[in-house]
């Protein structure tokens, strides 16, 4: 008798603990509290800061961006960029200055007024922090603040998508005053002397909708919403990222109540959850792409760095199987400029690939006949529903093909992402999501540019199409921009160091009843929005 009560008294023990680590159901999402609304959502995030002078990667965007206001933001939809934090702006007749006016009453979550000094102090930080998306500032000559309520901004050339990139997180506005309690600065010496970093990992000085409460590496993003936020309250109190590397658990937590959102679901999972009760599947065409980097420089990419074995490899591609691992929805662009925005060619014919007789030639060509051993650096990460390694293998077959052993390299994405960004992987199998919904952003994939640079693709071994880009960069005629972007493409074909794969399709799976949680490039998803 006694064994059959302690038994029973364990058994209710355990669970009341797991009753306690879980939250409770509510109205208004998974709660963590009496009738709080608590959004969860499960992801593989790729956080490397919260810092918004730092941040490049596509779920630090998300966070940002609920967090912190900018002068422009996208509602909705990439063709509707509206004024945020500006209420107004005007644009002089050469193209060089841009007037803005700030709404009025914006208050940080300190409660600090938002002025026009803290969007020049913010601007000017993420300048001088020098971090990836500082190259998107260079053509700013000068930022000035005549009053509380007006700030200018000087060009030194013509930027048709100056208002596009300006709703990018690099541009948020942080309260300068809070900020610099913390060790911030917008001296030119910030790269060095700014030590705010660290702290606004895990805090926010913005005056969005919600701010950073808690953050665990590793586990978990917490946001509550901001008490001063000056725009309609947001639908939840609290919103909770948690990192679910697995993909299948994120669907098990989507059916089980334990999440609302499940957001890196692959093709074959989506097909396992069509028609279930309760579970809505979003669709949308993202300007994601995956591609391989071929590295240029010898010194680094060995047999791999010869244009003609880099073309030899675009053409021993299955470019049909690549799609097939990815799911329906997907094609390849021709070169890094996805359908969707200005100038983009329609995607490439993928039909009639692998071309092998043709790669084998050039290999041949080249002295690689009997081929050669190379390594291909993979992030372990898992990209619009599609994981990389997976990816990776495909590739690794379609390389052994034509006498390329290609031995895969599988890396936390922090990891990879250092040698990645200083060109010294020799086959790379990566990512790109726009910094700015505009093919301006893509000219980034150029010889000299930021990624052509991971690829050790200097300008002067392409200087006409290096010449080309820079033409479009600033081009404001539209029918002209579009008639760069396709001699940009067509040149591509022939010379270039990336193999393009796909542009990807987001699928995810929602609660259903959610509204908001359209995929949004930029931010991925506007957790501003997302309501019941």
């Amino acid at each position: 008798m006694k064994k059959i009560a302690f038994l029973f008294l364990a058994l209710l023990l355990t669970a009341l603990s797991a009753c306690k680590g879980k939250p409770a159901a509510d109205e208004g999402g998974v709660s963590s509290g009496e009738g709080e609304k608590h959004l969860i959502i499960a992801a593989n995030p790729d956080y490397e800061s919260f810092d918004p002078g730092i941040t490049y990667e596509p779920y630090g965007s998300t966070v940002i961006h609920a967090c912190y206001d900018n002068l422009f933001e996208f509602q909705g939809s990439l063709d509707n960029l509206v004024p945020a934090a500006a209420e107004s702006y005007e644009i002089s007749s050469d193209g060089l200055t841009y007037t803005f006016k700030l709404r009025p009453n914006i208050r940080f979550v300190s409660g600090n007024p938002l002025t026009s000094a803290d969007v020049k102090w913010s601007f000017e930080r993420a300048i001088n922090l020098k971090g990836n998306a500082a190259f998107m500032a260079e053509g700013i000559t000068g930022i000035e603040a005549p009053d509380n309520s007006t700030v200018i901004i000087r060009l030194k050339e013509t930027n048709p998508s100056f208002p596009i990139e300006l709703a990018f997180v690099f541009f948020s506005i942080l309260d300068s005053k809070a900020a610099a309690e913390q060790g911030a600065t917008n001296a030119p010496d910030a790269d060095i002397t700014d030590t705010a970093r660290t702290w606004l990992d895990t805090h926010s000085v913005g005056s969005g909708p919600y701010q950073i409460e808690t953050y665990t590496p590793k586990v978990e993003v917490v946001l509550a919403r901001n008490p001063n936020y000056w725009g309609p309250a947001p639908y939840y109190d609290r919103i909770t990222i948690s990192t679910v590397m697995d993909a299948n658990t994120q669907l098990m937590m989507l059916r089980a109540g334990d999440a609302d959102i499940a957001f890196n679901l692959s093709a074959e999972q989506v097909k396992g959850i069509v028609g279930v009760p309760g579970i809505t599947i979003l669709n949308a065409q993202s300007l994601t792409t995956s591609f391989l980097l071929m590295n240029r420089d010898p010194a680094v990419g060995g047999p791999v760095a010869d244009p003609r074995v880099q073309l030899a490899i675009r053409l021993a591609l299955d470019y049909e199987g690549i799609q097939a691992i990815a799911g329906p929805g997907m094609n390849t662009p021709m070169a890094p400029f996805p359908l969707g925005l200005l100038g983009s060619l329609p995607p490439g014919e993928v039909t009639g690939y692998p071309k092998t007789a043709e790669a084998k030639a050039l290999m041949a060509e080249a002295g690689y006949a009997n081929g050669f051993s190379t390594k291909l650096y993979v992030p372990t990460s898992t990209v619009v529903g599609v994981e990389l390694v997976t990816l990776a293998q495909k590739l690794q077959n379609d390389l052994a093909a034509i006498g390329i052993t290609a031995e895969l390299v599988p890396e936390n994405v922090t990891i990879s992402l250092e040698t990645y960004r200083t060109g010294q992987q020799s086959l790379g199998l990566w990512y790109w999501s726009p910094d700015y919904p505009d093919n301006n952003s893509q000219i980034a994939f150029l010889p000299g540019n930021s990624v052509g640079l991971r690829a050790n693709w200097k300008a002067d071994q392409n200087p006409a199409l290096a010449a080309l880009g820079k033409q479009a960069a600033t081009e404001i005629d539209n029918a002209k921009r579009v008639e760069l972007f396709t001699q940009i493409q067509q040149a591509m074909i022939e010379d270039t160091p990336f193999a393009m794969l796909l542009q990807h399709t987001s699928q995810y799976a929602v609660k259903t009843g959610l509204t908001g949680a359209d995929y949004l490039e930029l931010y991925q998803l506007d957790l501003k929005r997302i309501a019941e």
